[in-house]
């Protein structure tokens, strides 16, 4: 649980993932079932073997999980895994597996380098010092085509609160404490939306923004748990933003959406 929780916190403008020669998408860090450390309860534990995993169902609002077992999410996951995947428009901006924003002339290629991150300040890809999360920034870097700052990014990596252990020891829900998570934000000058997800197709939906059109991809579990990710598409300014996040409650990732939009 992250929501209700934080002051924002001071951190490093800036960052990015690049764009220009091949970009689908854009690196998320902690891979999906990769290194776990902030992870409370291991709801990502790898099972002794393929039999000891027996996929679950989404289980609906008012039915309870139990998170109190190593791997409790797996059998979630594997749920997940299964469902389809395909490339589709939401809101007029295409997501899936495949899908990638159409860059235009915004950068030809070769042109694409690395810049430090303040180079994006004063543009439209800048990024706010403060978002409604607290995390470590990691990751920071900018792209630039030409004379212009085409890509942003930022990594936010938010660790468990200190007392979450011992929290769940005493009989609270991995929703109920504040377990730790991540959040990457991309800002980028497109000439139509797209977004590389595995979010699986169902849990794609239209959405505002800010009052701009969006497309939100929901978690596994309860909003919250596993991958979800928001696009949102701002014509007016060729900009495209999308925040993913993993571990974060939907309400946060609207959160950060619209502060990054600013």
């Amino acid at each position: 649980m992250l929501r209700n929780r934080l002051s924002p916190k001071q951190m490093a403008l800036g960052t990015a993932l690049a764009a220009a020669v091949a970009v689908g998408g854009f690196t998320a860090g902690r891979a999906f079932f990769g290194s776990d450390e902030a992870a409370v309860a291991s709801p990502r534990a790898a099972p002794s073997g393929p039999a000891d995993v027996t996929p679950l169902p989404t289980p609906r609002p008012a039915d309870a999980i139990d998170t109190s077992r190593p791997g409790w999410g797996m059998p979630y996951i594997e749920a997940d895994r299964a469902l389809p995947r395909y490339d589709q428009v939401i809101n007029g901006i295409r997501v899936g597996p495949t899908a990638s924003p159409d860059l235009g002339a915004w950068c030809a290629p070769g042109q694409a380098q690395w810049v430090d991150p303040g180079e994006a300040a004063g543009t439209p890809l800048s990024l706010p010092d403060r978002f409604p999360v607290n995390g470590v920034p990691a990751h920071a870097r900018a792209v630039r085509c030409g004379g212009n700052i085409v890509s942003s990014e930022v990594t936010l990596e938010i660790p468990p609160s200190p007392n979450a252990r011992a929290e769940m020891a005493a009989g609270k829900s991995w929703f109920e404490v504040e377990h730790g998570g991540q959040v990457v934000i991309l800002k980028q000058l497109v000439a139509a939306p797209g977004f590389a997800s595995q979010v699986a197709a169902e849990r794609w939906e239209p959405a505002t923004v800010n009052g701009l059109p969006a497309a939100l991809g929901r978690a596994i579990l309860r909003d919250e748990f596993g991958e979800s990710a928001v696009v949102v598409w701002d014509e007016r300014r060729s900009l495209q933003v999308a925040v993913r996040g993993t571990d974060i409650h939907v309400d946060d990732l609207l959160a950060i959406a619209r502060e990054a939009l600013q």
